[in-house]
């Protein structure tokens, strides 16, 4: 064996064990950042931040959410923590994340009132989906009362949509509007603070019905009927 040969084959095992050893520290690194993040206690969630929130308290949430502190973040149940967030009447949305090295971060967006209604004898607010999620002491001024079954889920739905709509199609005549009552959810009706009623049928159709419904109040009359928008009518 010459020794340019024997050179060559010390240096190609030497690159070999090079090689070798690099990949057992790349493998070792590996397992201690594992081990770093979802075992040890260097990365653990010791607070917890609340966002987005007005009408509920950091402790209502704080409660509901039942963070495992001392948990490594990487473990935590995020999607678990926003179930029980979920839960409180006044979220509509919850996202839970983590912000390393130590913080879980609950951002909640709250619901946004429609209208209201009377429960246990003082006034909620409503969302557009119809759920009654926070008690008040007086109603957000030009909410419409929704006169309704409060215990009836679909009726309370649908005269919020009805209200929703309004509000977000045309404000100026949603703020016409002093109640919606209905004992079904397609016998929707609006009155008017002047005292003159709408026979607003479902809360199907929103759009044609507020065009017909905004020329048919220069009529003169006491309740216009857009129940069915392409054949509307008045009477006394």
């Amino acid at each position: 064996m010459s020794d340019a040969f024997a050179a060559k084959l010390k240096q190609r095992r030497r690159r070999r064990w090079i090689r070798v050893v690099f990949a057992v520290l790349v493998v070792a690194m590996i397992g201690a950042g594992v081990w770093a993040v979802w075992f040890s206690g260097l990365l653990v969630a010791q607070k917890v931040r609340v966002t987005g929130i007005e009408h509920l308290t950091e402790e209502q949430v704080l409660q509901a959410a039942e963070v495992p502190l001392n948990t490594p973040l990487a473990r935590l149940d995020t999607e678990a923590i926003e179930g029980r967030v979920s839960e409180l009447a006044p979220a509509r949305r919850v996202e839970v994340s983590r912000s390393w090295p130590e913080t879980v971060v609950i951002t909640v967006t709250e619901r946004t009132p429609s209208a209201w209604v009377s429960r246990d004898n003082r006034p909620w607010e409503v969302d557009a989906q119809g759920v009654i999620f926070l008690p008040v002491d007086s109603p957000e001024a030009g909410l419409p009362e929704l006169r309704v079954d409060a215990d009836d889920a679909d009726v309370v739905a649908a005269a919020a949509r009805v209200a929703h709509d309004l509000r977000d199609t045309d404000p100026a005549l949603a703020g016409q509007v002093a109640a919606i009552s209905a004992e079904t959810q397609d016998s929707v009706e609006l009155a008017l603070l002047d005292g003159r009623a709408v026979v607003w049928g479902s809360a199907e159709d929103p759009g044609p019905k507020i065009r017909v419904l905004k020329v048919l109040l220069d009529v003169p009359a006491a309740v216009y009927d857009v129940s069915v928008p392409t054949r509307p009518t008045t009477r006394d």
